[in-house]
């Protein structure tokens, strides 16, 4: 039978069937519905539509009603009588009559800070909408899929109203340990402080405030995610709104936006902390799985590149729910067995190889101490030696970000036990001989390093100490 993963996160719920997984419309033609729901003209409005006319009608909608997921009427004038139960009923109606031609079994991921009583609610709508759910998973152990050796894992996510921390403790299993959160710190936060610092922008230079319209306000909401999108990886972009028969046009950077958004990660990069002394020590080696909502948001890697030894996974668009799939043998195949709900899992598959040839690996198996670029060495150690393209396309390389000032990090190299760790952080990908990398890898003697293919060339070499020679 096709089974269906389902991502619930207010922020965009997303949904994935098909092998290999594939994520799915969940309303008219779009891969996210947002919780947003707007009571306007005698009618309720749900999803992506109450969304982009939401600042249009500031009191008379809502997003809160998954985050605070409950059977209580809500207060407020425009939505009096209705519940947040009951907006998250028509909403995920809406998005099942989008989805029951693609399976007839469902699963879904939900974030790890909701409670049994809510979840207890969506086992509830779901029944109600007849729809076949065959059983729950924390979404932090349906999107993480690689095992981390010697590290300590965390999820990140963010929801509308809240930042989501979670600790995955490994071993012979996947097991969900711990989620914290920082509530009143998510993308409504994030999205309101950043709106405001690009209307100061266009009043300081052009005197146009898109605060004086709703109709401006909306529009800067509805561009905001692409201008995230165009600050990954520049230190600026220009931003234009048509008013009338005038274009107005101002120069957004990013350092901007992560100035507005450095005391929110401050407060993640703390939390982390908290939670390394816990299950670790501080200075053990970390990876950080950021989900596809998390890694565009600026500041985000300046603040938590600060911790020591730490790699950063940005992981692909609905991890969560393509993750689903590969769990299917998860999930109770007998209906006496009830609803599962996993909160560990086994590794779905080892750590990939290194892509070294037979050569280098049969005849030389030392470990490289130092990486060569234009007749420099540079020392591997524990602590990460940083690989960053320069605005002239010059490679950089330094221990920490003083050092590569004014570049783009494109890589990382570390040693961990016996091994040595390439971790990439560019979209592009790095590459090592001529694989490329999209998340990590371990490195060989002999190996060589570009960050583009056609690009300047690192080499992986050992020096030898004084008594070996």
């Amino acid at each position: 039978m096709p089974l269906l993963g389902l991502e619930l996160n207010d922020t965009g719920i997303l949904a994935a069937g098909g092998e290999p997984a594939q994520l799915l419309d969940v309303e008219a033609g779009e891969k996210e519905s947002p919780g947003f729901a707007l009571a306007h003209n005698d009618q309720l409005i749900l999803g992506k539509d109450a969304h982009d006319s939401a600042r249009l009608h500031p009191r008379l909608y809502t997003n809160r009603f998954w985050d605070e997921l409950s059977a209580e009427q809500i207060k407020q004038p425009a939505l009096e009588g209705k519940t947040n139960a009951e907006l998250a009923y028509l909403h995920l109606s809406k998005i099942w009559d989008s989805l029951k031609g693609y399976g007839d079994e469902i699963v879904l991921a939900v974030p790890g800070f909701f409670s049994h009583k809510q979840l207890g609610l969506i086992l509830g709508i779901t029944n109600e909408l007849s729809m076949p759910v065959k059983g729950f998973a924390a979404t932090a152990i349906a999107s993480s899929t690689e095992p981390y050796p010697e590290h300590l894992l965390f999820y990140l996510d963010v929801h509308l109203h809240r930042l989501e921390i979670t600790f995955l403790e490994q071993g012979d299993q996947l097991t969900h340990k711990e989620t914290k959160t920082i509530p009143a710190k998510g993308l409504h936060y994030l999205y309101t402080e950043w709106i405001k610092a690009i209307a100061d922008e266009f009043v300081r230079s052009t005197r146009f405030d898109p605060f004086d319209q709703a109709i401006y306000e909306q529009e800067l909401f509805r561009c905001l995610p692409q201008v995230l999108k165009d600050l990954k990886g520049n230190p600026s972009t220009t931003f234009s709104m048509k008013v009338g028969s005038q274009i107005h046009s101002v120069i957004l950077t990013y350092d901007l936006f992560a100035r507005k958004s450095k005391l929110v990660f401050r407060e993640v990069y703390h939390l982390i902390e908290e939670m390394k002394k816990r299950y670790g020590t501080t200075e053990m080696a970390s990876v950080l799985e950021v989900s596809h909502r998390f890694s565009p948001l600026p500041g985000y890697r300046e603040e938590l590149d600060k911790l020591p030894n730490v790699q950063v996974v940005e992981l692909e668009t609905g991890s969560g729910a393509r993750g689903l799939i590969e769990l299917k043998d998860r999930f109770s195949t007998q209906a006496a067995e009830g609803v599962s709900f996993l909160t560990s899992r086994p590794w779905q598959r080892g750590p990939k190889p290194p892509a070294a040839s037979a050569k280098t690996v049969a005849s030389d198996p030392i470990r490289p101490t130092h990486v060569l670029y234009k007749s420099r060495a540079y020392p591997l150690s524990a602590k990460l030696l940083i690989i960053a393209q320069g605005p002239s396309e010059d490679i950089s390389i330094g221990s920490n970000d003083q050092s590569v000032a004014g570049s783009q990090k494109h890589c990382t190299i570390h040693v961990s036990g016996d091994d040595v760790v390439l971790t990439n952080c560019s979209t592009a990908g790095t590459y090592v001989d001529t694989t490329k990398v999209s998340q990590t890898t371990l490195l060989q003697l002999g190996q060589t390093i570009r960050l583009d293919p056609s690009g300047g060339v690192l080499k992986l070499i050992v020096c030898e100490s004084t008594d070996e020679t």
